[in-house]
C-alpha cells in the first residue's frame, strides 16, 4: 500500500483528521518519499472571480488566402462545432500597406486617392460574420499610394511609412467604415473590435527613418486620426486598442502611448486625450521549454504596459496577447503555427491559461488548431486544451492549497478548480508541464475539495485527459521515420502540427499525409471516462496520475 493510500484510509477511519490546516493529505506525506506527488486541497464555499474564455480569438495573416475560398465551403456552423472557444477573428494587416492589401481599384495610381475597393475586406468579414464570430480589424499599414516614399519591410513585406496626407487616411478608414455598416449594419460592426497597426513600436512594422521620435510622433498621429474616423462613424460604443511588441525591446517606448492617450493633445481633434479600451502585446518563447534571450517573461509583457495604465487612469482596460507562443522548433526553424504538434503543447497552453486567470489577462490569440490549419484536418493538442478549458467559462473559480514532493527543476503540475453552481458542476483541470519536450515520467496527484454534500456517499465524474493517446503526432512521426521523411524536406520545422504547404516542401509527402488524415483523426480524440468519486464528511476525494505533458479535466456533477 501506497503512503498515499494509506493516508487516505487514515482520513476515512478518523475524519477529526481533515479538521486541521495545511489539509492532513497535504501535511502528512514526507516530501521526501515521492518528488512526484501533488496535492491539492480547496473549498466549493470559497469563491474567487469568475472563469472567462482564454482562447477566444484567433488571428490571421493573410485574410485572403484564410477567410476567401476554403472557409466558404464549410457549413455556417463550422466554427461552433469544431472550435466553439472562438468568438473574435483578428485580420492582421487587413487595409493596406502592399499591393496585394491595398484597398483601391489601383493600388499604384497615385492620380487618385479614393478609387476605394473594399469588396476583398467585406468578402473575409462576412465569412466571418457568418461563421457567428465577430471581426477583430486591424487597420493597417499605410497603402503604397498615401506615403510620399513608401518603404517595404524585409520582415513583414508591407510598407511601414506614414501617410504624407493624415486627412486622406482618415478619409480612407471613414469610407471604409461606413461601407461596412452599409453591408453589415451599425449595431453590428460597433460590436467589432479595432486596432491600428501590429506591434506599433516595432521598426519593421512601422517607422520614419529608424528615428524613435519622429517614430512614435508619427504612430501617436496615425492613432488619433484612426480613432476619430471610426467614432465619426460608429460614434463612441466601440472598442479601440493597440497591440506593442512589448516582449521585447522596441524602437521607442510602448508606453508612451499610454501617456498620450490619457493626457496628449490629440492630434486630429486637437481636444486632450485619445479612446483606449484594451492594450495588447506579443508574446513568444524562443523554443520549447527556453524563453527569448534578454525577453519579459509572459506576465511580465503585460505588467510592463497595465502598471502605466492604471497609473493614467485607464483602471478599465482590457488586456490580451494579439500573437506569440513558441517561435522555432527544436530544429531550429519556424514553427507553423508557432506551437508544436508533440503533446508538450497542451501542458505549455493549460500553464499559460491558469498563468492568465492569475494575471488577469483576458485572451490568447492563437494561429491555428488543426494540421490544415483553421480547415477540416487532424485536431491539435492545442485545439484539445482549449477545449477543456472552454468548459469552465463562466464559472467561478476556487482557491487551491498545492504542496507537493521535492521540486523538480524545469516542472510544473499546477491545477485549475471551478464552480458552476447554475449548472451544478465542479471542475479541476490539472497538467503536468515540463520544459523538457521529450521528458517522460508520470505525476501522483491528490486534490481534496471540502464543502461537499452527497447523501450517497459518492458523486458522478467525466474525466478528460489530453496524452499522447488523444493525439495524431506520434503516429505522424512514425510514418515519417518509415517514409523516410526528415527534417530537411519541410520548409518550416518539422516539429509544426500544420502539415500543409509551406510546412512540407515536397508534394507527394503532402498527398501522403493527406491519404492519412482520416486515420491519424481517429488518434486525435479525447476519450472521456466515467468515475464515481467518494465523498466522505463532506468533502470530495479525487486521487488520479498524470503523464508529463499531459492534461487532465475532471467535470463532477454535484447533487
Amino acid at each position: 500500500m501506497t503512503v498515499l493510500r494509506l493516508t487516505l484510509l487514515l482520513v476515512s477511519l478518523f475524519p477529526s483528521l481533515v479538521e486541521a490546516r495545511p489539509h492532513p493529505i497535504a501535511k502528512e506525506r514526507p516530501a521526501s518519499l515521492d518528488s512526484g506527488y501533488h496535492a491539492f486541497h480547496g473549498d466549493i464555499r470559497q469563491s474567487g472571480p469568475e472563469i472567462g474564455n482564454p482562447a477566444d480569438n484567433i488571428n490571421v495573416w493573410n485574410y485572403a488566402a484564410e477567410w476567401h475560398g476554403g472557409i466558404e465551403k464549410q457549413p455556417a456552423d463550422y466554427f461552433h462545432e469544431n472550435f466553439p472557444y472562438v468568438r473574435y477573428v483578428q485580420l492582421m494587416t487587413a487595409v493596406g500597406g502592399s499591393e496585394q492589401r491595398d484597398l483601391f481599384k489601383d493600388p499604384l495610381d497615385r492620380s487618385v486617392t479614393d478609387d476605394y475597393d473594399f469588396s476583398p475586406l467585406i468578402r473575409a468579414c462576412r465569412n466571418i460574420v457568418g461563421q457567428g464570430l465577430i471581426p477583430h480589424l486591424k487597420l493597417g499599414n499605410v497603402p503604397l499610394k498615401y506615403s510620399a516614399d513608401p518603404e517595404i519591410s524585409k520582415d513583414f513585406g508591407v510598407n511601414v511609412r506614414p501617410p504624407y496626407d493624415y486627412g486622406l487616411w482618415h478619409g480612407y478608414i471613414k469610407a471604409m467604415m461606413q461601407t461596412l455598416v452599409e453591408e453589415f449594419g451599425e449595431k453590428q460592426v460597433q460590436a467589432w473590435r479595432f486596432g491600428v497597426i501590429t506591434e506599433y513600436e516595432n521598426k519593421s512594422w512601422f517607422s520614419v527613418d529608424d528615428d524613435p521620435e519622429k517614430t512614435k510622433d508619427a504612430y501617436f498621429k496615425l492613432y488619433d486620426y484612426t480613432v476619430d474616423a471610426l467614432e465619426q462613424v460608429l460614434g463612441k460604443n466601440i472598442c479601440v486598442g493597440a497591440h506593442s511588441m512589448t516582449v521585447s525591446e522596441g524602437l521607442w517606448d510602448e508606453r508612451q502611448l499610454i501617456a498620450h492617450c490619457a493626457r496628449g493633445k490629440n492630434n486630429c481633434t486637437g481636444k486632450t486625450g485619445t479612446r483606449l479600451d484594451f492594450l495588447a502585446a506579443s508574446y513568444y518563447d524562443e523554443r520549447p521549454g527556453k524563453q527569448v534571450v534578454g525577453s519579459a517573461s509572459f506576465v511580465e509583457t503585460i505588467d510592463h504596459l497595465r502598471a502605466t495604465a492604471i497609473k493614467e487612469g485607464f483602471d478599465q482596460v482590457f488586456y490580451g496577447i494579439d500573437e506569440g507562443r513558441i517561435l522555432n522548433g527544436l530544429d531550429g526553424k519556424s514553427l507553423f503555427p508557432r506551437a508544436v504538434g508533440q503533446t508538450w503543447q497542451a501542458a505549455y497552453d493549460a500553464r499559460m491559461y491558469r498563468m492568465m486567470l492569475d494575471a488577469d489577462i483576458d485572451y490568447f490569440s492563437h494561429w491555428a488548431y488543426t494540421s490544415h490549419g483553421i480547415l477540416p484536418g487532424v485536431p491539435s493538442v492545442s485545439d484539445q486544451a482549449s477545449a477543456l478549458f472552454y468548459k469552465m467559462d463562466g464559472s467561478v473559480r476556487l482557491p487551491l492549497e498545492h504542496s507537493a514532493g521535492e521540486k523538480l527543476a524545469g516542472e510544473d503540475v499546477g491545477a485549475v478548480a471551478a464552480w458552476d453552481k447554475h449548472k451544478r458542476k465542479l471542475y479541476l483541470l490539472v497538467y503536468a508541464y515540463s520544459d523538457s519536450l521529450h521528458h517522460t515520467a508520470t505525476r501522483e496527484i491528490s486534490c481534496v475539495i471540502s464543502g461537499i454534500k452527497s447523501k450517497s456517499g459518492e458523486l458522478s465524474a467525466v474525466r478528460s485527459l489530453i496524452s499522447d493517446d488523444s493525439n495524431f503526432f506520434d503516429e505522424w512521426l512514425a510514418d515519417r521515420e518509415r517514409m523516410g521523411i526528415t527534417a530537411d524536406d519541410f520548409g518550416w520545422s518539422s516539429d509544426s502540427f500544420v502539415i500543409q504547404p509551406p510546412t512540407l516542401k515536397d508534394g507527394k509527402h503532402v498527398a501522403f499525409f493527406n491519404s492519412r488524415v482520416p486515420f491519424y483523426r481517429s488518434r486525435a480524440q479525447v476519450h472521456p471516462v466515467q468515475e464515481m468519486l467518494e465523498v466522505k464528511d463532506g468533502e470530495l476525494h479525487i486521487q488520479t496520475d498524470i503523464p508529463l505533458h499531459g492534461v487532465m479535466l475532471y467535470e463532477i456533477t454535484v447533487e
